[in-house]
């Protein structure tokens, strides 16, 4: 991997800055940032100091995914992880406190599909939050699902900056 650069560290400030809807400072942006780029220039070393012995694995059967893992670990409390989707809804409801959004439609819905329910909460969140907007972020070793809010004004430079750090992340649609 080539070795980080101002660039780089630039674009991974702004990144964490959209993932967090601009709720952290500065200080605490750039310690995310570095433990970035150390994971970037020894992942296997940052991540067991960082993080523990189970954490390096990732550098061993997702080397791609190191980034991802880290910005995923820092913002653990941005991020809705669940295997399914009532669970991971009382997660995105559980970020706002007014208004409220809707209980889950247990047994009144038509999702078919995970893009239904997405297309559900997107509609749920344009009625009571239109701020905001879900995105697919990183890869969940151990859920089905791992999503992020962000500010629906941002989602794409969001998108466009972790196409640009080669990070994975997409709508949900």
């Amino acid at each position: 991997m080539t070795e980080p650069t101002e660039e780089y560290e630039n674009k991974l400030g702004t990144l964490i800055g959209l993932l967090s809807c601009g709720d952290l400072d500065e200080h605490e942006t750039q310690r995310i940032v570095q433990a970035c780029v150390a994971a970037r220039r020894d992942a296997p070393k940052t991540l067991r100091e960082f993080y523990g012995a189970d954490a390096a694995k990732v550098a061993q059967y997702d080397p791609a995914g190191v980034i991802a893992f880290v910005l995923f670990v820092e913002l653990e409390d941005y991020f809705a992880v669940a295997d399914t989707v009532d669970e991971l809804y009382e997660q995105v409801v559980d970020a706002f406190e007014h208004p409220a959004l809707p209980e889950y439609p247990y047994d009144d819905n038509d999702f078919q599909s995970i893009p239904d329910f997405y297309q559900w909460v997107d509609e749920q969140l344009l009625r009571h939050h239109d701020k905001y907007c879900l995105i697919e972020f990183g890869e969940s070793y151990t859920n089905d699902f791992q999503v992020i809010l962000v500010h629906r004004a941002t989602v794409d430079r969001t998108l466009d900056l972790c196409r640009e750090l080669e990070l994975h992340a997409a709508r949900c649609l």
